[in-house]
Order: structure tokens, then C-alpha cells, then sequence
């Protein structure tokens, strides 16, 4: 059973292309940002804004927590995938560059320079690596559907 939820949450997260991730600011408070991620075995990659609040939260605590969810679906159907994730900006040029062929491979588009993203452009490259996963599994009580979330371990990348 957890096989074939391990590899409905590798098929949703290569089949949806947006997520929020959800952040924490210096003063304790939640923050939650929808992104465009590619996607490399447990890791999220995505573009943002150095300035946003985000991007801060980031740099000041690489805790994040990532939800994709397929908003397209009926409400019963319980289409998504919880991300426990350490979260952080690349720097190095290599990096950078593997990121923007995921992230621009996925837009079908030929990716920008990395020069594009260095430390004095308001644009940056993020990297989410999931340390834990969840799913939910849909039962009935009566009439009634729930959700029921289960962890599921995660392929090492």
C-alpha cells in the first residue's frame, strides 16, 4: 500500500506545477507563498524575489513546509502532498544552473544564464529538500468522507 501512495505523490508532484510554501517570519508569524516548482527526486526548486517574505523567512530560518494539491479535482478526492522541507537559496553557479534547466525544461522554455541570479539580481533560485512526506488516504463514515494523512518515506535522491 505505501508503494502505490509513494508513487501517487512522485506522479502528483510531476504532474502539478504549483505549490505554496509555507514559511515562518523573524517575529513568529506564518507566511504562506504559492510558487512554480520543478521538481528532482525530494528536491523543489523555484524563482523568487530576493526581497520577498519568503525569500527573508528563508534566510533566517530554512524550515518550510510545502503543500501541492490539485485544485482542479473535486474536493473528495484528497489529491495532496505535505512537505516537511529544509529550504535554502542556491549560490553556487553549477546549482543554480541545474535548477533553471528543471524549472525552465518544465516550462518547455531554454533556461536564462545563471549570471541572471547572482548575488546583486532581485532574483534568486530556491531549493526545498523534503525530509518528510504525507499523503491522505480518503475513507467513509456513512456519508461522510474523510481524510486520513499518512506519512510515507520518501526515495532517497
Amino acid at each position: 500500500m505505501h508503494e502505490d501512495l509513494r508513487r501517487s505523490i512522485y506522479h502528483m508532484l510531476d504532474r502539478i506545477e504549483h505549490a505554496a510554501v509555507a514559511t515562518v517570519t523573524a517575529d513568529a508569524r506564518p507566511w504562506n507563498t504559492p510558487i512554480y516548482f520543478a521538481r528532482l527526486g525530494n528536491s523543489l526548486y523555484w524563482i523568487s524575489r530576493r526581497d520577498a517574505q519568503h525569500s527573508a523567512n528563508i534566510r533566517q530560518n530554512r524550515h518550510a513546509f510545502v503543500v501541492v494539491f490539485d485544485s482542479s479535482r473535486d474536493d473528495s478526492s484528497g489529491a495532496a502532498v505535505y512537505l516537511e522541507a529544509d529550504a535554502t537559496e542556491l549560490t553556487d553557479d553549477d546549482h543554480v544552473r541545474h535548477a533553471l534547466e528543471l524549472i525552465y525544461g518544465r516550462r518547455k522554455k531554454c533556461p536564462p544564464s545563471e549570471s541572471q541570479f547572482s548575488e546583486s539580481s532581485p532574483h534568486a533560485v530556491y531549493h526545498a529538500r523534503a525530509v518528510r512526506a504525507w499523503t491522505n488516504v480518503l475513507h467513509t463514515a456513512g456519508e461522510i468522507l474523510w481524510d486520513e494523512r499518512v506519512e510515507i518515506s520518501l526515495l532517497e535522491s
